[in-house]
């Protein structure tokens, strides 16, 4: 399924604003403790966890009356009880597992400044200084999905909701495919595709493809909707001969007419062939879509089947702006961009489209800080941030690590694009993973001015 998206936007708001969605703050200029990590920390100079090596991750770890803190990972003696962050103060928050209050540091909830040794920003502890956010939302996908319906795709079928292909074709496999990916997948953004079939007509121009036999529709669809009952309808029977001059045109021009503001748009072809009429040079046809992506952003991507050029129709997916990836190469060796699926049997259809739809709406896994200034009188100093990843009460310290090539397997990291001159902030594989399935209301935290960076050990 489709993951969540980014809305460019940085905007510059009082401490304690909030944002909705995955918020990005960054509070930065001053000193106090350093944030933890992996899952916490410890102030600089205190011994305690942190890095590769917590002191501790359950109180079961800690000699009683100690307890854990999770944000530090460091065995603390707790103090009152309480249920709220409002029952605890004096730089101490509420640990609501253990139900008491318990020292703070960088990334730890507060209700006010009372529960912070600094100050209290969009309800966790941060330096004092100026607060940076930049607002992440889900980004709503479109898309225009084009079936070759030639007839070397084989054998039609009727679809049957909750039936097995009854024929051996990939026609009768790439029907139920798409009309099961389309009941049975769960987007995370609002995503809504409209459908046509390539060859239909001697169209070489891409005329014949706006408007779309159908038109956007939300997703998921029931087995009824008019999506599923027209791709059950077609029946492959060729008679123009493979297009793909028409339908690449027909993507461009489409895509473009019904771009909406706000909304990621994207173009998917999948096709079993190569090009037998109209233009059939190959670095024509990807030209098309790679004229269309440097003119208007908009991307186009390929799927293909069993007895077309795999060599051909990677050329096309580089030049429709398709990202690397590692699988379904086919004999293509990985990495490749486009997405071959076989014979279109079994799942690996739903999933190729299921990673498209990731790679469509891009994941918050890359942040720019070229918008950072230090308040009036103090310099901004890469070497002293952290950043924290906040899942309701649940707060995670992501260490950084010194390069993308050292980005750790075992743990989440981050690293600068440039240490000595950073502009951006890249989260490795498996943070990007995490903060990928956090979801809306999780917040992503990058927190400067601190004692120290804490690092991967």
């Amino acid at each position: 399924m489709a993951k969540l998206g980014v809305v460019d936007g940085f905007c510059l708001r009082a401490a304690g604003t909030a944002c909705i969605g995955i918020v990005l703050s960054v509070s930065i200029g001053c000193g106090g403790s350093s944030s933890s990590s992996g899952a916490g920390g410890a102030d600089a100079g205190t011994g305690g966890g942190g890095g590769a090596n917590p002191e501790c991750t359950t109180s079961d770890q800690c000699v009683a009356p100690e307890v854990c803190e999770p944000v530090t990972q460091t065995c603390v003696i707790p103090q009152a009880t309480c249920t709220s962050q409002v029952e605890c103060t004096g730089g101490t928050y509420c640990e609501l597992t253990a139900e008491v209050c318990v020292p703070s540091s960088i990334g730890t909830p507060c209700a006010g400044p009372e529960n912070c040794n600094g100050e209290c920003l969009n309800g966790f502890c941060g330096c004092s200084g100026i607060a940076h956010e930049r607002q992440l939302e889900s980004s709503p996908l479109d898309v225009y999905l084009i079936l070759d319906r030639t007839g070397s795709m084989g054998t039609d079928c009727a679809y049957v909701a909750g039936s097995s292909p009854p024929v051996s074709s990939k026609a009768c496999f790439a029907t139920y495919a798409l009309a099961d990916y389309l009941v049975e997948v769960s987007p995370v953004v609002d995503t809504s595709l409209a459908f046509s079939v390539m060859s239909l007509s001697n169209d070489c121009t891409g005329s014949s493809y706006d408007p779309a036999l159908i038109a956007q529709t939300s997703l998921p669809v029931t087995a009824d909707s008019a999506l599923v009952q027209r791709i059950s309808d077609e029946d492959f029977s060729g008679g123009y001969g493979t297009r793909i001059e028409g339908a690449l045109r027909g993507i461009a021009n489409y895509t473009s007419n019904h771009q909406t503001s706000g909304r990621e748009m994207i173009g998917v072809l999948i096709t079993d062939g190569d090009a037998t009429q109209c233009d059939t040079n190959n670095s024509n046809l990807a030209g098309i879509i790679g004229d269309h992506l440097a003119n208007t952003g908009l991307r186009t991507f390929i799927i293909g089947m069993d007895g077309a050029s795999e060599a051909k129709l990677e050329e096309l997916a580089i030049a429709g702006g398709a990202e690397p990836h590692d699988d379904f190469c086919g004999g293509v060796t990985p990495p490749c961009h486009y997405w071959n699926v076989g014979d279109g049997s079994g799942d690996v259809l739903a999933n190729a489209l299921q990673a498209i739809t990731q790679q469509a709406v891009p994941l918050p896994c890359e942040i720019d800080v070229t918008g950072l200034t230090a308040p009036a009188g103090e310099e901004l100093d890469y070497t002293r941030v952290n950043v924290t990843l906040t899942q309701g009460e649940t707060v995670t310290t992501i260490p950084q690590a010194a390069t993308g090539d050292s980005c750790p397997s075992d743990q989440p990291a981050w690293y600068y694009d440039a240490p000595s001159a950073p502009t951006k902030i890249y989260l490795c594989e498996n943070a990007c993973d995490e903060v990928s399935a956090a979801g809306d209301g999780a917040e992503l935290n990058v927190v400067a001015g601190c004692t120290s960076t804490i690092v991967v050990q």
